[in-house]
């Protein structure tokens, strides 16, 4: 099942016209009528407010179902990429949700001038970035800070907050969000 057909099946689940679920999540019902068909991608951040108003993780957009582990082994070949083309980035889960977990590694890489989004947003928890390659801009409440490859950052996750790579070339991070929100 697709990441469109998902949204629709959990939109439909909680008896959500396409209207109304657009409204809540600040998109166009065109928009999100294209994503349930699979013919535009959410950005991050979208893909993150459908999942929390359809009460769902953004893993299970994304994944297959199966039985929940106590342990978790991801190969390399195995990861499965999200990409929002309109904001330049794409995410792979480096742990399945086949887990119960506290924390939520993911890899991030950013094209170049890639954000999570033009708005600020915040949530519940915390999170830690660690710059694996290139340099991001991450905005937290009034100021910018500036990671280079090496650099790490942490943060509560309740003051608003996004990133921007204003540079030409791709960013690697890991970033680690808990509570989970994929």
């Amino acid at each position: 099942m697709s990441i469109g057909e998902r949204i629709k099946k959990s939109r439909n689940e909680r008896g959500l016209s396409l209207r109304e679920l657009a409204t809540r999540v600040e998109l166009s019902a065109s928009f999100l009528s294209q994503i349930e068909q699979g013919k535009a991608s959410p950005s991050i951040e979208n893909l993150k407010k459908i999942a929390t108003c359809l009460d769902v993780r953004v893993s299970y957009l994304i994944e297959d179902e199966e039985v929940k582990k106590n342990s978790d082994l991801m190969k390399r070949e195995d990861r499965k990429y999200v990409e929002s083309i309109d904001s330049n980035t794409k995410i792979a889960l480096l742990t399945s949700s086949n887990i119960e977990k506290n924390m939520e590694p993911i890899l991030y890489e950013i094209g170049p001038r890639g954000e999570s989004g033009r708005s600020y947003y915040n949530h519940p928890g915390e999170e830690f970035i660690f710059i694996v390659e290139g340099s991001l801009d991450v905005y937290i409440e009034d100021g910018v800070y500036t990671l280079r490859e090496g650099d790490s950052f942490y943060f509560k996750s309740s003051q608003k907050h996004r990133f921007k790579n204003n540079t030409d070339h791709l960013v690697r991070a890991i970033w680690v969000v808990t509570p989970p929100t994929f």
